[in-house]
C-alpha cells in the first residue's frame, strides 16, 4: 500500500514538473513542427501515382448461354495473381523500358528525361494487386512526375493483354478504366509530416525533462524536503544569505537613489532663490 503511494506520489510529482515546463514543450514542439514542414515542401521531391483498372476472364465466360458460373469467377480470381506476376516480368516491362527509349529526348516527351530506364527500375515504380478479393485487379504507376506516370502505365495496359495471352493461354483482360493524369501528388504528406515533427519534439523534450527530474536528488524547497521526509518535522530553515544581501542592497540602492533625488531637488530650490535679484527702484515705483 505504501508503495502505491509512493508511485503516486512521484507521478504527481513528474506531472507537476512536466506542468512548470509545458512552455519549453510548446516552443520545441513548434521548432521540430517548423522543421519538418520545411524539410518537407523544400527537400522532398513529390510522387504522384497513376492507376487503371482491369477485368480478368476466362474464355469460357464467352460460351453460347452467355452465362458466367461461379467456377469461371473463381478461376478468374486465380488467375489475377498470374496475370500480376506477367505483369511483373522481363518481357511486359522490357517492352515498356524500349518504348520509353524511343520517345525519349523528343519534343514534348521532356518528362521522360534523358537516362535510360531498367526494368528493375519500372519494377520498383509499379504496384498491383487484387480490387476487394474480386477478379479484377488495378496497376499503380509511381513516378515524380504525373504526366511520366500516366504514360508508363498506358504503355503497360498496351503490351500486357497481348503477353498474358502469349504465356497463360487461358484467359485475358478488359481494360475497366485508363490512368488518368493524376492533379495533386499522392506523398509526401506535408501536414502528416508537420504534426509527426511537432509530436516527436515534444515527446523528445518530456522525455529529456522527466530523466533530468528522476535524477535530480537536490532539496529546491521545504516542500521537496516535506516530500521525501514525511514523517520528520522541519525544525528550522537557514535562509539564503546572499538572497537577502541581493535584496537588502536593492532596497538600500533604492533608498540611496530617493534620497539622492530629494537632495538633487533641494540643491535645485536652493540654487533658484540664490538667482533671484530684488529691484530697489521696483518698491520705488510702487511709492
Amino acid at each position: 500500500m505504501e508503495q502505491k503511494q509512493e508511485d503516486t506520489i512521484d507521478l504527481l510529482k513528474l506531472f507537476k514538473v512536466l506542468l512548470n515546463k509545458v512552455w519549453l514543450l510548446i516552443i520545441v514542439a513548434v521548432l521540430f513542427a517548423a522543421v519538418a514542414f520545411v524539410y518537407t515542401k523544400t527537400m522532398i521531391q513529390p510522387e504522384y501515382q497513376a492507376t487503371s483498372k482491369l477485368y480478368v476472364f476466362n474464355k469460357s465466360d464467352f460460351g453460347s448461354s452467355g452465362a458466367v458460373s461461379s467456377s469461371d469467377i473463381s478461376t478468374s480470381k486465380v488467375l489475377v495473381n498470374t496475370y500480376i506476376v506477367v505483369l511483373q516480368s522481363d518481357s511486359v516491362l522490357g517492352q515498356v523500358v524500349d518504348t520509353i527509349s524511343e520517345y525519349q529526348g523528343k519534343e514534348g516527351f521532356e518528362y521522360l528525361g534523358t537516362e535510360p530506364y531498367t526494368t528493375k527500375q519500372l519494377r520498383d515504380m509499379i504496384s498491383a494487386g487484387s480490387i476487394n478479393n474480386t477478379e479484377s485487379f488495378s496497376v499503380t504507376v509511381t513516378a515524380h512526375d504525373p504526366y511520366e506516370a500516366k504514360f508508363i502505365n498506358d504503355a503497360i495496359l498496351y503490351f500486357l493483354p497481348d503477353e498474358i495471352i502469349r504465356v497463360v493461354k487461358a484467359g485475358a483482360v478488359e481494360i475497366i478504366d485508363k490512368a488518368s493524369i493524376p492533379t495533386a501528388p499522392s506523398s509526401p504528406s506535408v501536414i502528416k509530416n508537420t504534426v509527426l515533427g511537432g509530436l516527436v519534439g515534444g515527446v523528445l523534450t518530456a522525455a529529456i525533462i522527466v530523466v533530468m527530474a528522476l535524477f535530480d536528488n537536490v532539496i529546491h524547497t521545504e516542500e521537496d524536503l516535506a516530500d521525501e521526509f514525511p514523517d520528520i518535522s522541519v525544525i528550522g530553515v537557514i535562509p539564503d544569505f546572499k538572497s537577502e544581501k541581493r535584496k537588502a542592497g536593492g532596497v538600500k540602492s533604492a533608498a540611496h537613489q530617493s534620497n539622492r533625488v530629494k537632495t538633487e531637488e533641494v540643491k535645485t530650490e536652493k540654487k533658484s532663490k540664490k538667482e533671484i535679484k530684488w529691484d530697489d527702484d521696483d518698491f520705488e515705483d510702487e511709492d
